[in-house]
């Protein structure tokens, strides 16, 4: 028997028709702190976190693309910059270097939530993140766009260098 395409395509409207699912409401950004909190973080306890939640939420996922600095894809100066000039009204430096070259150093043991931390290897800074609370920091990771990492995270505190303060 020879199917003429005619009815092959009203038989695939007639199945997509019978199987779809209507469309899905938009669910919005996800929450720094339910995404925190999913992974075993006590986010009640992260000091100055809900000023900062609205700001940092909606780009929680976003891809990592070098030199993008918006929610369609960024990398990690260019989020810091963009959630600054959000949060802040304030203009960064675009480059992990010039960004650790500038604003008020900080002590690890004296970390507030907005201050930068920054990494790289044998005295060359090469990524920077938003600490947020709880030894946490938020950050555009080239694998997993981005994302919240722990400081003592085996990979990241090797290659810790420094923070600064900017606000």
């Amino acid at each position: 028997m020879k199917r003429h395409p005619f009815n092959i395509l009203i038989l695939l409207i007639a199945v997509q028709t019978t199987f779809s699912c209507a469309p899905l409401p938009a669910l919005g950004p996800t929450p720094a702190k339910k995404v925190l909190a999913s992974q075993g973080f006590d986010t009640e306890k992260i000091t100055g976190m809900s000023d900062w939640d609205k700001v940092l939420s909606p780009w929680i996922g976003t891809p990592y693309m070098y030199g993008g600095n918006t929610k369609r894809g960024t990398d990690c100066s260019g989020f810091v910059g963009s959630v600054y000039m959000e949060k802040e009204k304030k203009k960064l430096p675009r480059t992990t270097t010039d960004g650790y070259n500038n604003g008020k150093s900080v002590d690890k043991s004296d970390l507030v939530v907005g201050d930068l931390v920054f990494f790289g290897e044998k005295k060359k800074v090469n990524h920077v993140g938003i600490y947020i609370g709880k030894g946490n920091f938020m950050h555009a990771s080239t694998s997993q766009g981005v994302t919240v990492t722990p400081l003592d995270d085996n990979h990241w505190k090797t290659l810790y260098m420094g923070a600064r303060r900017y606000l």
